[in-house]
């Protein structure tokens, strides 16, 4: 009887699936340097998960570290957030007095 064992296919290269779907970031293996094309994405893609997200969260999306997202995007000309900053409630959150 032989049992043959078939590899699941590899992720690309330079990223691997994302554990949660919601921001849409892809994760990125630990020790990995992303360069050129892919870095550029990448900045593009954390930069537009900010402006709804923390850093912190987009940090466990990709797996990169606090400090690596947030130096990315302070080069990137990002205006930070206030330590602390809420997000204000919507207008029908803020009617349920």
């Amino acid at each position: 009887m032989s049992t043959a064992t078939t590899a699941a296919p590899s992720p690309g290269p330079s990223t691997v699936p994302s554990t949660g779907a919601d921001l849409g970031l892809s994760r990125i293996p630990k020790g990995r340097r992303l360069t050129g094309e892919a870095a550029a994405r990448f900045a593009t893609d954390v930069i537009k998960a900010y402006k709804t997200k923390s850093i912190r969260r987009i940090c466990e999306e990709t797996g990169r570290s606090y400090g690596a997202i947030h130096r990315l995007l302070t080069t990137s000309g990002v205006t930070m957030r206030p330590k602390g900053y809420q997000r204000k409630a919507s207008a029908s959150a803020a009617d349920v007095s």
